[in-house]
């Protein structure tokens, strides 16, 4: 669920009320027979995480197992589905989950503006460059540098003796200590994420957060989304270099290296220590194991196992990405004999 410091939440709605206005908007919502329409929904949350009094969506089989174990109140899921909710998961019928479950965000986050805090708080030793902007309920621990023309986002926290460079914006998130983030960085930004609408693309709220650990070091013009229901994290230690894209809900382990260029796509998991080669194109809900290496311009496909090397487009094992190339080599010198 959303960090109440960050997101203004609107509600609670009634599971009726709501059925009434997702249906609406999306041509039809019921509530299943038996549920209780009167059930006061508070917010909206993902099958994991959701809790009595939270509303979720199940659409898709696979994830049956997890959806088995919810603490949902209530669920978002097609006719065929329904049966699937577990007791105490009132099913809330619609044609299509995730586009519902969008709706759902918008009406109890109609509003992307954080809440109103009190006065900023700075440590003792704060240098504020000209022009930076610091916004209301923001927390800067003692030794911190921030550049000129930095945008501070209500209420992000930043730990001691960072580095917030000239030009660099922070929204929704919460910085350790020691971090570097160098020029024209952007933390905590939407990330990427649309369903079809009743009028087109319609955007899912980006509700969660970016927790960068200690000791990170952040390239020059990078951008790191911040989740779209949980956090996106990069661990204590990781170097990431310039012009590098996290997406929204990517966790990076400690002590990884990613080199300019590279792109990770949505919900990936980075195990610890791993090498990211620039150029490097990582497709979304993968997972790298620790110390795996992806060599540069590579575009990942597939899952990583921990230690093992891989490179190409598609990825692939390094030694088989070679024996191709030097068979192909051989075979297109043969075809060139006169």
């Amino acid at each position: 669920m959303a960090d109440p410091r960050f997101f203004r939440r609107a509600g609670p709605f009634t599971l009726g009320a709501l059925a009434d206005r997702l249906g609406a908007q999306s041509g039809g919502a019921e509530v299943a027979f038996g549920g209780n329409p009167d059930l006061a929904v508070t917010d909206v949350g993902t099958i994991e995480d959701a809790g009595p009094s939270d509303i979720c969506f199940f659409s898709d089989r696979n994830y049956a197992i997890a959806f088995a174990g919810t603490k949902a109140g209530a669920c978002l899921t097609t006719p065929a589905l329904a049966p699937l909710a577990p007791p105490g998961c009132t099913a809330l019928i619609v044609k299509d989950p995730r586009t519902a479950f969008a709706l759902a965000a918008h009406a109890f986050y109609p509003d992307d503006r954080p809440p109103v805090g009190a006065e900023p708080v700075f440590g003792s030793g704060v240098e504020i460059g000209s022009g930076a902007f610091v916004d209301t309920g923001v927390h800067v621990g003692a030794g911190a540098r921030i550049g000129a023309d930095a945008v501070i986002g209500a209420p992000v926290r930043i730990g001691e003796n960072c580095r917030i460079g000239p030009n660099v914006t922070l929204a929704r998130c919460l910085i350790g200590d020691r971090v570097i983030l160098h020029p024209g960085v952007q933390v905590g930004q939407d990330g990427f994420g649309f369903v079809p609408g009743p009028s087109g693309l319609l955007k899912i709220p980006q509700l969660g957060r970016v927790l960068i650990e200690s000791d990170v070091e952040i390239g020059a013009n990078s951008c790191v989304d911040r989740g779209a229901m949980g956090d996106t994290v990069i661990g204590a230690g990781a170097k990431i270099d310039n012009l590098v894209h996290v997406g929204h809900n990517v966790r990076i382990g400690p002590h990884c290296v990613i080199v300019a260029q590279a792109g990770i796509a949505g919900s990936c998991r980075i195990g610890a220590g791993v090498l990211i080669g620039g150029q490097v194109a990582i497709s979304d809900h993968l997972t790298v194991g620790d110390r795996a290496q992806i060599a540069g311009k590579s575009g990942l496909m597939r899952d990583v196992p921990a230690g093992d090397t891989v490179m190409g487009y598609p990825a692939r094992p390094i030694r088989q990405f070679w024996r191709e190339l030097a068979t192909v080599t051989r075979l297109t010198k043969r075809d060139n004999k006169p």
